[in-house]
């Protein structure tokens, strides 16, 4: 058992029987630390005062080895909490955007590209042209519609019936005398389509 002075006061440690250079193991104060022994050489000396010789020898190398033991350790704590680096965290940039709208613009409407439907024909209206006189249905492009005076009205509408382009409807009015279909289409997709019952004027007339 050796007692030693350290920075924080006297500290008794027990030393296992070692030689010189051996590495021990000793407890100190709650922990454990690692000593080297040291023995230095000293001249012939009675006995009695050699063994002393030695111990004191010996209890100064244990301290030597303490503390240097014991400010290792400290370094290495200070230099454990202080080894931290801080870490700079940066945020993005944010830019504010705005936008105005001007109450007094007003806005551009885009002109129709395509001519509406043209309304269909009503009873009383007369039409030109000539209508195949066939019960089957045919295509013809020259009908118009013309003033019931003119020289060259040639049928009168007595009904019209729409949404539809099948002839026969007209077979439910027994004033009919000619059927006509009218179909208005853009880009193939049907927008109107109606069925007019004719009768004929002056020599169209049956």
């Amino acid at each position: 058992m050796f007692t030693v002075t350290l920075p924080t006061g006297p500290a008794h440690i027990r030393i296992p029987p070692s030689r010189d250079g051996d590495l021990v193991r000793a407890r100190l104060g709650d922990g454990e630390v690692l000593l080297r022994v040291r023995v230095t050489g000293q001249p012939v000396a009675p006995a009695a005062r050699k063994s002393g010789g030695l111990g004191c020898l010996v209890t100064i190398g244990v301290v030597g080895a303490v503390i240097a033991a014991l400010v290792l350790t400290n370094d290495s704590d200070d230099d454990s909490g202080s080894a931290a680096t801080p870490t700079v965290t940066s945020s993005p940039t944010v830019t504010p955007s705005s936008s105005y709208d001007d109450p007094f613009d007003t806005p551009t409407t885009a002109a129709p590209t395509t001519e509406p439907p043209p309304d269909p024909y009503t009873a009383g209206t007369c039409l030109n042209g000539t209508l195949p006189d066939s019960t089957t249905a045919q295509r013809v492009s020259d009908v118009e519609e013309v003033s019931c005076s003119a020289s060259d009205a040639h049928y009168r509408v007595i009904q019209t019936i729409p949404l539809t382009s099948d002839l026969n409807r007209c077979r439910s009015n027994p004033k009919t005398q000619y059927a006509f279909s009218y179909r208005y289409t853009i880009n193939g997709a049907t927008i109107n389509e109606y069925v007019y019952c004719l009768v004929g004027l002056g020599a169209y007339a049956r």
